[in-house]
Order: C-alpha cells, then sequence, then structure tokens
C-alpha cells in the first residue's frame, strides 16, 4: 500500500490562478526601459525581471497581504536571505550588501498618523541590476512621491538611479516635516518672548520628542547608506552612483538641521524654566513683603487677645480703634523700612 504524501492539484491550481488574479499587496509595479516606464500587473511580475539589456522593474508591495507572503516564499530567483528579510518585521535601519544584489530597510515617514501613533514607518527593499522590490506596512510618504513622479514622466536609467530617486524623496519628506516644525519653533519663540508660556512647554516637548526620533533613525541611516556609494556590482552605473553621493551628502545635512533645530527647542525650554522661576520669585517676593507688614500687626492683636484680667485697654472706651491705628502704623513703618533696605 502507497503511504506517501500526494498534494492535490486542484489546490495547487487554484492558489495560482489565486496568485495570478493579482493580490491586493501589489500596490504598484513600472518596467523601465529606455528612460521609459510602463505599469506592469501582476501576470507580467509573474513572468519574472526582464531580461532585455537596460531593463528593470520596480514593485511596490504591501505586507498587510497573505498572497504576497506566499509569493516571497516562491519567487526562487530571490535570494533567501533577502526572501526572509522582505517578510520580516525589523525596524531599524539595516543594510546587507551580497552578491546577488543589495537589500536593507529604510526609516521613512507614514502618509497618515493618528494622534496615538507615531509617524515613523519603515521600508524594506532588495535591489539587483533588473528589479528594486519595496516592501511597506503602511503607507510612506517617500515611496508614493516616486511613484507619482513616474507617473507624470519622471525616467530613471538603472535600478541604483531609481533607489537615488527614492532617498531624494525620502529627503525632501524629512526636510518638509523639520520645516513645519522649524515654524512651531519660531512660532513658540515668538510666544516665550511676549511672555506666554502657558502652552509652550507641551508644545516644545512634542517638538523635541519628534526630533528625538528622527535623529535616532536618520543618523544610523546615513551612515549605512553611504556604503552603497563603493558598491562594486557590474550594474552599479558611476554616474547613478554619483547621483546617490549627492542625496547621502543632503541626508548629512538634514542631520546637522535636525541637531540644530533640537538644540534650539533645548534652549527655549530652558529658558521658559527661567522664566517661570522668575515669575516664582515674584510671587514669593509679594508674599515675603505681606508677611513683614503684617507681623507687627499679627504681634500686637496677638498679645492684646491674651484672656487676661490687666489686657491694657480692657474696660478703656474707644481702646479697640486706638489698637487698630497702632497697628496700622506699624505696617506703615515696616514698609518704609523695607523701602529704605531697598528689599523691594
Amino acid at each position: 500500500m502507497d503511504t506517501s504524501t500526494r498534494t492535490d492539484p486542484l489546490a495547487g491550481r487554484n492558489r495560482l490562478l489565486t496568485l495570478a488574479a493579482g493580490p491586493g499587496g501589489l500596490i504598484c509595479a513600472f518596467h523601465f526601459r529606455a528612460g521609459q516606464a510602463v505599469r506592469l500587473n501582476w501576470a507580467d511580475i509573474q513572468g519574472g525581471p526582464p531580461a532585455a539589456p537596460g531593463a528593470f522593474t520596480w514593485m511596490h508591495l504591501k505586507t498587510a497581504d497573505s498572497r504576497i507572503h506566499d509569493w516571497l516564499e516562491q519567487a526562487q530567483d530571490l535570494p533567501e536571505a533577502a526572501r526572509t528579510f522582505l517578510a520580516g518585521r525589523e525596524s531599524r535601519p539595516r543594510l546587507h550588501i551580497i552578491d546577488d544584489g543589495v537589500y536593507g530597510l529604510l526609516v521613512d515617514l507614514k502618509m497618515e498618523a493618528d494622534g496615538q501613533d507615531d509617524e515613523k514607518g519603515v521600508l524594506h527593499f532588495f535591489m539587483d541590476g533588473t528589479r528594486l522590490i519595496t516592501v511597506r506596512t503602511r503607507a510612506l510618504r517617500s515611496t508614493d512621491k516616486l511613484r507619482r513622479q513616474i507617473e507624470e514622466g519622471v525616467g530613471y536609467g538603472c535600478t541604483l538611479d531609481l533607489l537615488a530617486g527614492l532617498l531624494q524623496c525620502l529627503h525632501e519628506g524629512f526636510l518638509e516635516k523639520l520645516e513645519s516644525l522649524t515654524d512651531e519653533v519660531d512660532d513658540i519663540e515668538a510666544s516665550v518672548l511676549s511672555d506666554r508660556q502657558e502652552a509652550d512647554r507641551s508644545a516644545l516637548s512634542a517638538v523635541r520628542r519628534q526630533l528625538a526620533e528622527f535623529r535616532r533613525y536618520i543618523n544610523p541611516e546615513r551612515n549605512i547608506l553611504g556604503r552603497l556609494c563603493t558598491l562594486g556590482h557590474a550594474w552599479a552605473d558611476s554616474e547613478a552612483q554619483d547621483r546617490l553621493a549627492q542625496v547621502i551628502d543632503a541626508l548629512h545635512g538634514l542631520a546637522g538641521t535636525i541637531d540644530a533645530l533640537y538644540e534650539r527647542a533645548k534652549l527655549l525650554q530652558e529658558e521658559i524654566a527661567a522664566q517661570m522661576a522668575e515669575q516664582m520669585n515674584r510671587n514669593l517676593m509679594v508674599l515675603s513683603v505681606l508677611t513683614a507688614l503684617l507681623m507687627p500687626g499679627t504681634l500686637l492683636s496677638g498679645i492684646f487677645g491674651m484672656n487676661m484680667a490687666d489686657v491694657p485697654g480692657l474696660q478703656s472706651p474707644g481702646a479697640f480703634w486706638w489698637v487698630l491705628a497702632l497697628m496700622g502704623l506699624l505696617g506703615l513703618g515696616m514698609l518704609l523700612l523695607l523701602k529704605k533696605l531697598k528689599l523691594f
């Protein structure tokens, strides 16, 4: 009796038909040749990488669709390490250079982030001479901007040139966010200089938190991307490497802007703290002066408030008003003494 395991051909065929229909996880795909881009469908992608010289593809996928994971598992023309990485859940910037290509992770800004969510998203990618594959979980600004540029007719000469374009979009997205944060810091600074710091502390704390988040991810990201400028693969075009080096230099400048804005926000927080301390000192001075003015009267009222039979004026008509007048004179004298000593 044959007890070997047999594969159901009908189930396998249904599985292939499902994949051929095109998963919802395929966001977009383009075929580039001679600087022109043509949109691809899922059936075109199933045919494998382009064979024409100088042609390459960009596939942008999302991991929310399980069929994308199935396709990654079955894509035998991809290095095994790259397939595992693209389907993984890494969240820190990474870059791995192998004989068959390059794969890694970039940190980007999400298209939309609610109040309970941070703005940071991650993009996994794999690149070789014939394709660039990007995989994300949430919609990201850089890939959306790159897709719109390609649809508007912007051309790219090779996969490395396309990756440089993606990094340029990444840089522009972070730059727009930093400009927004700079405007916010400018408004807070004007408010602080006008001595209106009620809501400034919480706003500055939010700005510093975002800047610290950017610095935590952009600094290692720009450092590891510098390794792309030294790729020794045959498909790494020299002109594309020059463009990539320019984009990475721009990311270095972005890191300097983040550091400068972070220090500025820190100084403004210190200024707010100094203003609050000064206001508290003024309030304490007012309380101290009031205490000093009332101290002689308090002493006098305490003396005449003793329940003793021989308290002066106890039986004298109008003694109460004389005591009040004496208390007022003592307070006035204490005020003149404080002014003479220049205590306020």
